[in-house]
């Protein structure tokens, strides 16, 4: 009798340790899960101080000659109320980006430039807004940026990720850190949260600085450049 019992308590132990294994290996297995989709929810997660600060997408195709017409620039009514009087401005960037809308933006005016009708598809900006040389040095990038030279003006690149995310979201600590390393710009007004390639010129000439933006395509400094020529010789 003794033997049966002792027995029977010995299975009813294997079958408690059994069952503790599993809940620890099920627990450990949901561990895993939430950090695997905290670190992937928005597609891209920036490190402070990681060498990584977006992943990468798959390059899109662009067209070898703009697919839209080129559209009217703005006014000179609309320009004067930005103390935009001399800016240089053009209805197109080489034969493969026409000039789509215009809007003003913080003081500014920015100009989208497309190749394709697509409403994601391939897409460039220029910035441009009034303001001292004090201001546009400040607004300079801190972070690692290359020089080059457009017409005899002085011409700054870098290369980094836009941050892109929707109003109200919340921003990591780590995501704010790479922005104060300007690592990476953040942005509002879109529907999900996306880490793209960036990459921008900027110059100042005649009271106006000018950005010239590419998002998600991988411009080099020599690109850009020629990028920046180009629309400069097609200004009016």
């Amino acid at each position: 009798m003794n033997k049966e019992i002792n027995k029977a308590i010995k299975r009813n132990k294997n079958v408690i340790i059994l069952i503790i294994i599993l809940v620890i290996i099920l627990i450990a297995a949901l561990i895993v899960s939430a950090i695997r989709h905290d670190s992937s929810g928005t597609g891209n997660i920036l490190e402070s101080g990681s060498d990584n600060t977006y992943t990468e997408e798959e390059p899109r195709t662009e067209a070898e000659v703009s697919e839209i017409e080129a559209g009217a620039l703005p006014s000179a009514e609309e320009l004067s109320a930005l103390g935009l009087d001399n800016v240089v401005q053009s209805p197109s960037i080489t034969e493969q980006f026409n000039l789509d809308r215009y809007e003003e933006l913080d003081g500014g005016m920015r100009y989208s430039y497309l190749a394709s009708k697509l409403t994601a598809g391939e897409r460039l900006y220029v910035y441009a807004k009034a303001m001292s040389e004090e201001e546009y040095e400040d607004m300079l990038p801190k972070g690692d940026t290359q020089t080059d030279n457009i017409d005899g003006t002085e011409a700054v690149y870098n290369d980094r990720g836009l941050y892109y995310t929707s109003e109200g979201a919340e921003i990591s600590d780590s995501t704010r850190a790479s922005e104060e390393e300007d690592k990476i710009v953040i942005r509002y007004g879109n529907d999900t949260t996306e880490v793209l390639p960036m990459q921008q010129l900027m110059w100042y000439k005649d009271g106006i600085a000018y950005t010239l933006e590419s998002i998600n395509r991988h411009y080099t400094i020599d690109d850009m450049t020629r990028l920046a020529e180009a629309f400069l010789d097609s200004a009016e």
